[in-house]
Formats: C-alpha cells, structure tokens, sequence
C-alpha cells in the first residue's frame, strides 16, 4: 500500500472508530484501538481530520472533531435520505396524502401544486404503483374467500426459481406479522403449505366450497409460529475472547462484544477481554480463525482445542 493511500485509509478509519462512538474517546482509549505509536501521532492526525477525498467521504463532506480535553468527538455532515429513512409502506401513505392534498389544493397557487407533483414524481419513479397496489387487492381477494369459504387458485413464483406454478389452495390464515403469508393446505400435493404474499401472482375464486381442514393443521400451525419466531437467547452458549483495539472493532461490526474488565499483554501488546455470544459453533470458529493473532480464545475448552487442531493441520500442511 502506497503511503498515500495508507494515510487515507488511517484517516478513514479514525472516522469510522469515532462515528460509532457519539459520546467520544479519550486519547489513550483512542490510541489503544488506532495502534498509533504515540498520543502525538494521534494529535497530528486528528488535527489534519477536516475533510477526506475519498469514498464513501466527498470533499463537500466537512469532519468536525471537537476535544474538550477529556474526550475526542466526531461531527459529521447529516445526509437527510440516510438519517430519515422510510419504509415502502411509509412511502406509499406519502404518495396517498399528497395524492388527496394535490386534489384539494386550489389552482391559484401554483407553485405549491407543481411542487406537490414534483415530489409525486419521485415517489412513482421508485414506488411504481403497479409494483404495491396489487398487494392490496390480493389481500382482499384471499379475506373474502377465506370468509366466504372458497376454494382458490394461486399463480405463485415457485421457490428459488424465476418460474411460474399454479396451485389449488384451501385458503386458513391470512398471517400478518412481519412477513405476510397466505397459509392454506395445498389440494394438489394434499399438505399444508405457507405462500409469500409478495410472491402470489393472481388469486381465482372458484366455485367450489371449502370443507374442514385435515388433522394435523394445529400441530402444522404451531410449527410455523416456531418457524417465525425468534429464538430465545437466554440459553446462549458464550465464549470469552481476548482482542486487540482494532479487531474488537471489526468484530464488534458482526458480533455484539460486552466488555470484562480484564486484559492481559500478548505478543507486546495490551489485549482487553470481550464476552461473545456463540451462534454457530463453526462460522464463530472460523471468524475467530481469520483475524489470526489478533483475537486469542480464553473460552470455552472444546473450541480452544478445536482452534488448535485447525491450525496444527494448517501448520502440517506448510511443513510438508
């Protein structure tokens, strides 16, 4: 890496180390995460941190590091589209109120009508109409014949393919929670099945009537509900870890650290002590694996050993 490059990526992670902490650092606590040899070092850097050519920072992007001479804080430029974000469904009842306002507001002011539709405009360029009304009308159409007690055709996108399947559904359970689901028992492959509502093409009424569901169909519903919902993290197995400033950062962006006040010097350096949750024992193995000597297991025993059988098979391996 070029030394030019080199600063700017130490610049840059200055911002990112700071941005995640809003109520600011001290030098020391600052230095232990940077590596940066000295206090001074750290000084003269944060002095040169005014803006950044380089992405994801414009040089229209003003940093602004304020010390009040305990703590370092980072100011940086608020982009409205980032910090105010809105849902699809937020930003359709947008286009349903300016849709009624645009009809009500009186021609003789002209300059709040067109901006009105300007901003109409936008929304339809990005939240086509055809792309959410029909979600609307597929709801509807699958209440009534769940309440009339009507057999439906579905025109569904099948599973992990761009292709197409018809089936013939007795239509139960409209699910409304996160995810919208159509819940049914499927006639052709007589099992019970649950269909994405934003993957449902078309819903046909037909004339035949429903009849009462198979057995099964309360065991079937409470092993979706169990599908759906999270599971409890009480029992959660941990490990504790021992890191370097930066790798606690980098670990911190995939995996929730809490600190132990405890730290032990390795390989002349200070490494401080995390508690981590252990979701899935060889993807944590793995990611532990891949920050090398930066992140030293404390806990638990079996996988310490099974670190250390990985790297004597990797270290056999270059030997031979």
């Amino acid at each position: 890496m070029n030394p030019a490059t080199l600063r700017a990526a130490s610049k840059l992670n200055l911002i990112r180390i700071l941005s995640v902490h809003p109520d600011g650092l001290s030098l020391e606590d600052l230095q232990k995460i940077t590596g940066h040899k000295s206090i001074g070092d750290l000084k003269r850097e944060l002095g040169e941190l005014f803006m950044i050519e380089m992405y994801p920072y414009s040089p229209q992007d003003c940093v602004e590091v304020d010390y009040d001479g305990e703590k370092v804080k980072i100011k940086l430029p608020i982009a409205l589209d980032k910090a105010l974000p809105l849902s699809p469904d937020e930003w359709i009842l947008l286009r349903d109120i300016l849709s009624e306002k645009d009809d009500s507001v009186p021609i003789t002011d002209p300059d709040q009508k067109q901006i009105s539709e300007r901003i109409l405009n936008k929304i339809n360029s990005v939240i086509p109409s055809g792309t959410w009304e029909p979600h609307s009308v597929i709801r509807k159409k699958i209440s009534d014949n769940i309440q009339n007690a009507k057999i439906i055709q579905l025109e569904y996108w099948k599973r992990n393919t761009k292709d197409k399947e018809t089936r013939t559904v007795h239509p139960w359970i409209l699910w409304e929670e996160n995810d919208s689901y159509l819940l049914g028992f499927d006639l052709e492959k007589q099992d019970f099945r649950a269909f994405r509502l934003d993957c449902i093409l078309e819903v046909t009424e037909t004339n035949r009537e429903t009849k009462s569901l198979p057995d099964g169909a309360k065991d079937w519903l409470n092993g979706f509900v169990q599908l759906l919902t999270p599971k409890e993290s009480l029992n959660e197995a941990t490990a504790v870890i021992y890191c370097t400033g930066s790798s606690a950062f980098h670990l911190g962006q995939k995996l929730p650290l809490k600190p132990i006040s405890e730290s032990k010097p390795f390989f002349d350096q200070n490494y401080d002590a995390y508690e981590v949750p252990i979701r899935e024992e060889n993807w944590f193995v793995n990611t532990i694996l891949g920050y090398g000597n930066s992140i030293i297991l404390k806990s638990p025993a079996n996988l310490q050993k099974r670190i250390l059988q990985s790297l004597e098979k990797a270290n056999s391996i270059f030997v031979s």
